[in-house]
């Protein structure tokens, strides 16, 4: 593969060695203060992204204070240096993420180092490559990246007490639901992308009602997840609604309608809603698949992909 001076604008980690400099946001999952020279102390940052992790090094005090808490996200700026014949990347500039919210930040920032259940990661980031509407790839980064999102997606549990019910839990269940629902024999070509969406998305909610070590948040104990869905949807549905009103409403009408049985409110109106709650219950109940999830033979060519 052949590396140009534009790639180093959001390169994965793993490509970084190729690069005299970079510049990008990545998520900061590792923080060290070392002694220097003339006791002035210098920072190892790890940074992490779906490939894997890199060390920077900064020497500026007030660089650092940028980076506030764990597991946040920053932008950052670093070029290639030595120190006594030994080769690292020093920092040259470190912000706040929201400093640069004119970059659209792609799925492949998420850490996959701090998804308990790798496996599933590395399933998300095949199926969200296999999106080939570009309006819907938008709308899957753009609600999956947000702050209050990003992580507890991949830490928290599918539920409490039932399935999926450990750290991790809500990406496999999510994972799961989605390969049955676009397996299912009625989901044709053309609705494949918005079956992979409607699935990963489907209990967006819980990150906002359960933690990673299995309790109810101070929301959860008032608000049921489903109830969140479109909430944390919103800025995102309404830039799908200006470009494509008819996928903004699959969606949805599919996270909303009722079960079959119920007394009150929609019941599935489309094909996608009635599969996506069948799939929803599949996974649910542990029932084996009828077409097993392909081994993720390499997921950095699907990163490289989306």
């Amino acid at each position: 593969m052949t590396y140009r001076a534009a790639d180093s604008n959001q390169p994965l980690l793993v490509d970084i060695t190729k690069f005299k400099r970079f510049c990008g946001r990545y998520y900061v999952t590792g923080l060290l203060a070392k002694p220097g020279k003339n006791d002035k102390c210098y920072w190892s940052i790890t940074l992490s992204d779906a490939t894997c992790d890199f060390r920077v090094y900064c020497h500026s005090a007030d660089m650092i204070s940028v980076i506030e808490r764990p597991h946040q996200l920053i932008h950052i700026e670093a070029s290639l240096d030595q120190y006594y014949g030994t080769a690292y990347f020093k920092c040259k500039q470190l912000e706040r993420a929201n400093s640069h919210n004119n970059i659209v930040v792609p799925l492949s920032t998420l850490p996959r180092s701090l998804c308990p259940k790798v496996a599933a990661f590395d399933d998300l980031i095949m199926l969200a490559s296999e999106i080939q509407t570009p309006y819907l790839k938008s709308f899957l980064d753009e609600v999956l990246l947000q702050s209050q999102v990003a992580i507890r997606y991949l830490n928290a549990p599918a539920s409490l007490n039932h399935h999926h019910n450990y750290p991790g839990g809500l990406i496999e269940h999510s994972v799961d639901t989605a390969w049955r629902l676009i397996n299912e024999p009625e989901i044709s070509k053309s609705d494949r992308d918005i079956a992979i969406v409607a699935g990963l998305l489907h209990d967006i909610g819980k990150t906002q009602t359960m933690t990673s070590d299995l309790r109810r948040t101070a929301t959860g104990k008032l608000v049921d997840h489903d109830q969140l869905t479109l909430e944390i949807c919103a800025t995102a549905m309404s830039k799908l609604e200006k470009k494509a009103s008819v996928f903004a409403n699959q969606l949805r009408h599919a996270w909303t309608c009722y079960s079959p049985n119920a007394r009150f409110g929609f019941k599935p109106k489309t094909h996608i809603a009635r599969l996506l709650q069948k799939s929803d219950r599949e996974s649910a109940q542990g029932k084996k698949r009828s077409i097993p999830l392909p081994k993720t033979n390499d997921v950095f060519v699907a990163i490289r992909l989306s």
